[in-house]
């Protein structure tokens, strides 16, 4: 018997998980759905969405994706989850074309 050991978010899909993060002092929330594959020692994590609240202190619903003040991106990337607000406005002008 070796060391590994497996919990909940072994092989799921659509599995959420909540964030807080800081802009100019202020926390927001967010959640971010993955999928989750471990195959022996190699564990796969796929970003399948994600949305944040744009007003501080307020709480969100893992799986909310509408509403006045909640942020989504989909396709969700990585790249959108990092860049957080600032990327919004670049991925809108470029759907609406």
């Amino acid at each position: 018997m070796g060391s590994q050991k497996w919990g909940k978010w072994r092989n799921v899909n659509n599995r959420y998980l909540g964030f807080r993060f800081e802009v100019d002092g202020k926390t927001h929330y967010g959640w971010a759905r993955l999928n989750v594959k471990a195959n022996g020692r190699v564990i796969t994590g796929t970003l399948t969405g994600y949305a944040y609240e744009t007003i501080p202190n307020k709480p969100i619903i893992a799986g909310k994706t509408k509403g006045p003040d909640v942020i989504t991106v989909r396709p969700a990337t990585l790249g959108h989850l990092a860049a957080g607000a600032s990327a919004i406005s670049g991925w809108r002008a470029s759907v609406n074309h």
